[in-house]
């Protein structure tokens, strides 16, 4: 079993592993926001760990450590509720886990420093078509609905389609455009780490997720999980990169895509609080229409599967309607394209 899947389980496991001299009879979860606690009972020991659930930049930095040394295969640290203990806990500074913590910090990266395995090209292409949906548009099996934005001739540039938009949404594309904020297009190539896979962009994606996910004290754990499975899951995928930075240089949001066929695929979107009040989303969305209405061959702009009918509802308020048989109208059969150009015999 590969490390993010053994990560991905980690979560579901909550005793922590005797193997590192340390095993708890309940995790118990505070947050800052709302004071019910949670516990879940494991055998043998009558130790309790208190889990603060609060997000900060140092308990990122941690967490990163932790999960880098994962990577690094350091079998040791595949543990993923350990990591939860040792960051988030209230253990003694001489246990097990605080050790191999201050252990991993040692050789925490820096923030854009890339640390992602170099994948081949076609690895890439092979690790996004799960998310692209192509067990549909292969016939294997039915995927969620899929927000869609069809190009037709009613829409020859991207003014068209805000015209085409609801007066408040107009206003929110105007205050998108109007925000100081730089963006970058960070190709993803073969046979080298992808250039979000740092700790600047797991910073993003681990604040979007806890956002978005940490629903009372039991999703704070949960949200984590989903972080850093989407971390790992984007770091393999093909693609470009926008990495959206604020007027300091900070990156504040990545938004990852990939054009397959005729269809253009807003694969992930993630960005930190001050993203989601500077409207970034909403800028990615403006910029990822306006390419694909500008190139060549591009008939539908896909959105994906949205999380709750509040998203697929705002979506929709932006010309994207959620198919069920959305392969019918998004055709994604021909070649992943780079820069401009397909790449010639790859996939189908």
């Amino acid at each position: 079993m590969n490390v993010w899947r053994r990560l991905a389980l980690g979560c579901i496991i909550m005793c922590v592993s005797s193997v590192c001299c340390f095993t708890s009879a309940s995790f118990r979860v505070r947050s800052s926001r709302n004071h019910r606690s949670f516990k879940t009972s494991c055998r043998a020991s009558q130790q309790t760990v208190e889990i603060n659930a609060t997000l900060d930049d140092r308990s990122v930095e941690s967490l990163f450590a932790w999960v880098s040394r994962a990577f690094k295969g350091e079998p040791e640290y595949n543990n993923l509720m350990l990591a939860i203990a040792a960051i988030f806990g209230n253990l003694p500074l001489d246990s097990v886990p605080i050790q191999m913590l201050e252990a991993a910090m040692l050789k925490l990266p820096d923030e854009e420093t890339l640390v992602g395995d170099p994948f081949s090209i076609e690895e890439r292409e092979y690790n996004s078509l799960g998310a692209m949906g192509a067990g549909q548009w292969m016939g294997q099996y039915k995927t969620r609905p899929h927000a869609l934005l069809k190009l037709n001739s009613t829409f020859t540039t991207v003014d068209d389609w805000v015209k085409s938009l609801p007066r408040g949404c107009k206003r929110t594309i105007k205050k998108a455009l109007a925000q100081n904020f730089t963006v970058t297009t960070l190709p993803i190539l073969g046979d080298e780490p992808a250039p979000h896979s740092k700790l600047a962009a797991f910073r993003c994606v681990v604040a979007h997720e806890v956002r978005l996910l940490s629903y009372g004290v039991e999703g704070f754990l949960d949200a984590l999980s989903e972080g850093i499975s989407r971390y790992i899951g984007t770091t393999r995928m093909t693609g470009e990169i926008r990495e959206y930075r604020n007027k300091d240089g900070k990156v504040i949001a990545i938004a990852h895509e990939v054009r397959k066929g005729k269809t253009a695929r807003g694969q992930w979107f993630y960005g930190d609080d001050e993203a989601a009040e500077s409207y970034v989303w909403f800028h990615s969305v403006y910029e990822l229409v306006r390419r694909s209405i500008e190139a060549d061959g591009i008939t539908a702009v896909d959105l994906g599967p949205s999380g709750s009918d509040a998203f697929s509802e705002l979506k929709s308020r932006y010309g994207f309607l959620s198919y069920d048989d959305w392969p019918d109208h998004a055709d994604y059969h021909g070649d992943f394209w780079y820069q401009g150009a397909p790449r010639k015999n790859s996939w189908f």
